[in-house]
């Protein structure tokens, strides 16, 4: 992180540097879920980076004010030692209280260390004293642009076709003041040109961004005493008490997986036997349900109507926008309560509003089973002693799905039930759960290596697919 110093700060602040700069720590050290602690990258800089509490400064450096962070009402603030080049911050954690803002400010204080702002100018310590208003504001801006890409990556924002700011604030671990105006950025901005790291950092956050999102809000909303820090987030994860599966829908009574009454009221001798058994609920994992391809269809006056893109069962997709089942398999392609016939996703098993069981339920379930048997398969029979599941095989099959790879229009529903493994000579193996998909998968091995090459920078000498069931 140390750089030639001589250079004069710049006259604005240089956003496309600090994103791309942010992006490439993000990268260098394999970030891969979120919220992402300031105290995990502290870690990661151990070698470089000294952090202390103000209170806990106090002693260690026998000061009365370190580094005069009461004496100028700084939050926190950063030297570099000159002897040894490591670089100390001290932040405030009296007047500052708030574990988001702590977190924040820290990550402010990271933002000067690897933009080099200590080491690069010649005006520099970050002296309030040393620069001039206009040159110190320009290096904090920098820093809080830093902290803004880093925690809450806009590549990453522009995945999501709706996300709102409550639930940036708790996916990401920022205050709302953060959320909003990262909100603000992304979602009102009139153009967010694509850029060379969307790609790269979607690959890295890809499992997480596909499985494991629920769990991480969930655990936001009740930090780790399974309280919740703040009420008025609660309707938006909850978990149910039967199956633990994880609740989105604000409004449902219902849980849409195992069809149980999700708020079950108890009577408890005191508050904290109340309090005990709410933390207890809390830390048992829960669990999300995968979804399947879908598109919407529908019209003005029935609105959108979610229907699975191709048949999960039988991959046909030969499908017209008013069928109602599978002209091959006859399995239902749309989902609606069986008591009120409202339609519902894919995914609800049971309507979230009376409880009643769905028309797709059992479908649904059959999915998931073939889903759960593909995660689970035993490998142990193809010499795999020395093979590592292919952690990229998610990004990669949702890029071979993406609409615009209109020359393999079977693959996406061959590829629905599949992992992947990379062998000890770094060939990749594809387990389908059919022949036909197999077949399918085969067929198109070329293009997989392609794609596989293109987002990983790896040239994988072969592929080779095997069945399940013949394993």
């Amino acid at each position: 992180m140390s750089m030639q110093r001589g250079k004069k700060i710049p006259n604005e602040p240089r956003f496309n540097f600090v994103t791309e700069t942010a992006y490439d720590f993000l990268l260098e050290y394999g970030y891969d879920r979120f919220p992402i602690s300031p105290f995990k990258v502290l870690e990661d800089l151990s070698d470089q980076v000294v952090c202390l509490a103000w209170s806990e400064a106090k002693n260690i450096l026998k000061s009365k004010d370190p580094f005069h962070l009461r004496e100028t009402g700084a939050e926190a603030r950063t030297i570099r030692r000159r002897d040894s080049g490591l670089y100390l911050i001290v932040y405030d954690d009296v007047n500052v209280n708030s574990a988001d803002r702590i977190s924040w400010t820290i990550m402010h204080e990271i933002g000067h260390i690897v933009l080099g702002h200590l080491v690069e100018f010649g005006e520099t310590c970050l002296d309030r004293g040393g620069l001039t208003k206009k040159a110190y504001g320009t290096l904090e801006v920098e820093a809080h642009y830093f902290a803004a890409e880093f925690l809450m990556p806009t590549a990453i924002l522009k995945y999501f076709s709706s996300i709102t700011v409550d639930e940036i604030s708790l996916l990401f671990g920022v205050s709302e003041e953060a959320a909003k105006k990262k909100y603000k950025r992304v979602f009102e901005a009139t153009y967010l040109p694509q850029t060379s790291y969307d790609d790269k950092l979607i690959r890295n956050f890809y499992n997480f961004l596909d499985h494991d999102i629920d769990d991480a809000v969930y655990k936001s909303i009740y930090r780790q005493w399974g309280i919740p820090w703040k009420s008025k987030y609660v309707p938006i994860c909850r978990k149910c008490p039967t199956c633990y599966s994880y609740i989105l829908d604000p409004e449902a009574k219902f849980c849409y997986h195992c069809g149980s009454e999700i708020e079950v009221q108890r009577t408890y001798r005191n508050m904290f036997d109340r309090l005990s058994d709410r933390q207890k609920f809390t830390q048992i994992q829960g669990c999300s349900h995968p979804s399947l391809p879908s598109t919407d269809v529908g019209n003005k006056e029935t609105g959108a109507i979610e229907r699975v893109e191709y048949c999960p069962h039988c991959f046909n997709q030969d499908i017209s926008d008013d069928a109602l089942f599978c002209n091959i398999c006859g399995m239902p392609l749309y989902n609606e309560c069986s008591t009120e016939h409202t339609h519902l996703r894919l995914l609800d098993s049971f309507c979230p509003v009376c409880g009643s069981v769905s028309t797709f339920k059992d479908s649904y379930d059959q999915a998931e089973k073939r889903l759960n048997a593909i995660s689970h398969c035993d490998i142990s029979g193809l010499n795999s002693e020395d093979w590592i599941e292919y952690s990229h095989w998610g990004f990669t099959k949702m890029k071979l799905c993406s609409p615009r790879n209109r020359q393999c229009k079977d693959l996406p529903p061959a590829l629905l039930y599949t992992k992947a493994f990379i062998t000890d000579d770094e060939g990749l193996i594809v387990i389908a759960d059919t022949d036909y998909a197999a077949a399918v998968i085969h067929k198109h091995k070329d293009t997989i290596l392609e794609y596989a090459k293109r987002y990983d920078g790896i040239d994988y000498p072969y592929l080779e697919v095997y069945v399940v069931n013949d394993l």
